[in-house]
């Protein structure tokens, strides 16, 4: 029976939760901080359940201390919507992964259930994927880079949405594939969706799927959400979406359950949701062009992708990166080359370095690029 420790003032909430769950779960109760380590050390749980707001210790330092053990148990931090940055905060220091209050009991039944499984396969996995098996294509060493490997793998360990933020063209998609490939998820799908390429009129059905006869020549097709169970979806260019699109996808993130177009069912779903943009989300929900609620719940974790011009130290691992990919395996950059892409301001990014080295490789002899092989748009 699975045995989990539950810290929170709420002397109510501990006896519903009690009544509700005694049958399927051990539960160890605690009322303050002090009281969880104790139990804790006394009775090592299976998973915790970990209000943030506790009456005598910081809840973010209960949970460093737990964590901070061989193997720890999966933390669950309790909180309100209002939290986002303490969430945030919690993610980093090793949560598996937070609820709002007040809870749905089978979402957090089901929620604990998932953590405890996901724990004993990490520490059951023989091999580790190693940071370049993580990080195919994510070329760069500097400080920026190494930041956005950093919070890619403490975010892998936890099922929150990511939102991946940068301009076009820095590989933002390449981020959330590294996401995906660190995380207890690798085996599952990624599925990629560009929303800024979806005509309004089929957003809902590409995002959600639909039944036969919701509308002419319809037939029942499940849609990216459910095509990536068990994995991850990628929602490149979300700030596309339109309003009553958000509102479906609002409901998603919060019941972990769809209702494809036409259809009366409801379909649980297991994914998680990374999501990208080059657009500035707060300044759209000034002007009431996107939901407020659905980016607090899109933006828990956000990762900055810097522009290429920001990090020109990794030029040439990036162009390495990319010619080897380009097929130009062992095609050198000379010194002239390598100055003259430097002195480039890139505003199209790594993409416009990518079409730029294709083009050179074609005019390239020698078996090197020099600065007259390249050619800027």
């Amino acid at each position: 029976m699975l045995k989990v420790l539950f810290v929170d003032d709420d002397q109510p909430l501990h006896e519903t939760f009690d009544l509700v769950l005694s049958d399927r779960c051990t539960l160890l109760s605690a009322y303050t901080g002090a009281e969880a380590l104790e139990v804790f050390e006394r009775d090592p749980p299976d998973v915790v359940l970990l209000d943030i707001d506790l009456p005598d210790l910081d809840g973010v330092a209960v949970l460093q201390r737990m964590v901070a053990r061989p193997f720890p148990p999966p933390v669950i931090m309790l909180t309100a919507l209002s939290d986002v940055q303490l969430v945030k905060e919690c993610i980093l220091a090793g949560a598996y992964d937070y609820i709002v209050k007040p809870c749905d009991l089978p979402e957090l039944e089901g929620t604990l259930r998932r953590a405890v499984a996901q724990a004993d396969a990490r520490r059951a996995r023989l091999g580790e994927p190693d940071d370049a098996e993580i990080f195919a294509g994510l070329a760069g060493e500097t400080t920026a880079m190494r930041d956005v490997k950093r919070l890619v793998l403490r975010y892998a360990v936890s099922d929150s949405a990511v939102v991946v933020l940068g301009e076009s063209g820095t590989g933002k998609e390449l981020v959330a594939r590294s996401l995906h490939r660190a995380s207890h998820r690798a085996g599952g799908p990624f599925v990629a969706v560009n929303c800024g390429a979806i005509p309004d009129g089929l957003a809902e059905t590409e995002l959600f799927g639909a039944e036969r006869g919701a509308y002419t020549d319809a037939v029942s097709r499940p849609g990216t959400f459910e095509r990536a169970g068990g994995g991850t979806i990628f929602l490149d260019e979300v700030g596309e979406l339109p309003h009553h699109v958000q509102v479906g996808l609002l409901r998603v993130l919060e019941q972990k359950e769809l209702n494809r177009v036409g259809g009366s069912r409801a379909v649980p779903l297991d994914v998680r949701v990374v999501s990208a943009t080059n657009r500035d989300l707060k300044a759209a929900v000034r002007r009431g062009t996107f939901r407020e609620d659905l980016y607090w719940r899109l933006s828990v974790l956000p990762i900055r992708l810097p522009a290429l011009r920001e990090r020109l130290a990794d030029l040439p691992l990036v162009a390495a990166a990319l010619l080897e990919r380009l097929g130009g395996d062992g095609v050198a950059l000379a010194d002239d080359a390598l100055q003259r892409l430097a002195e480039h301001p890139w505003p199209g990014n790594v993409r416009e370095l990518r079409n730029v080295l294709e083009r050179a490789l074609l005019a390239s002899r020698d078996g090197a690029i020099r600065a007259r092989d390249l050619a800027f748009d």
